[in-house]
């Protein structure tokens, strides 16, 4: 189906409350859009590699298909210059460079999106070695430690 025909209501209240207390979900209706557009920014993709949704009165299924040239997911050499990040981690690095000092909750006010989104945002790019924390979680100073990506 497309998703201009889905309608945007909470299929399971109960669930949706829990994921919305846990900062787990961002902003209600913005899912199916995102992981088109997600999808679209992936490198090798293909029109006949969109996401398919499929509803039932019981369940929703979303299907995501892998590219064929994935044959190297996975790998990585540890050249940060092969890292590509996304757009709000990008946002993030050029808050991170204007005040060093900011916090997770600042970032996400700005940003638009959950504390718990920049958490994983800033997990991913402490993982892939460009950023990296120094001092206590609330009274620190973030390092930009490699500035080579794209």
């Amino acid at each position: 189906m497309d998703i201009k025909d889905v309608s945007s209501e909470r299929r399971n209240p109960i669930l949706a409350n829990v994921m919305a207390q846990l900062d787990y979900m961002e902003k209600r209706g913005s899912g199916l859009t995102r992981i088109c557009n997600e999808t679209k920014a992936l490198d090798g993709y293909k029109d006949e590699l969109k996401p398919v949704f499929k509803s039932t009165p019981t369940q929703f299924q979303t299907i995501i298909f892998a590219s064929s040239d994935t044959s190297n997911v996975g790998d990585h050499d540890g050249d940060v210059s092969e890292t590509k990040l996304t757009e709000r981690q990008q946002k993030i690095l050029n808050l991170i460079k204007e005040s060093p000092t900011i916090t997770g909750k600042q970032m996400s006010e700005t940003l638009s999106v959950s504390q718990r989104t920049i958490e994983r945002d800033l997990s991913a790019l402490q993982k892939s070695g460009i950023l990296k924390h120094e001092g206590k979680d609330n009274d620190g100073v973030w390092i930009i430690q490699k500035m080579s990506w794209h």
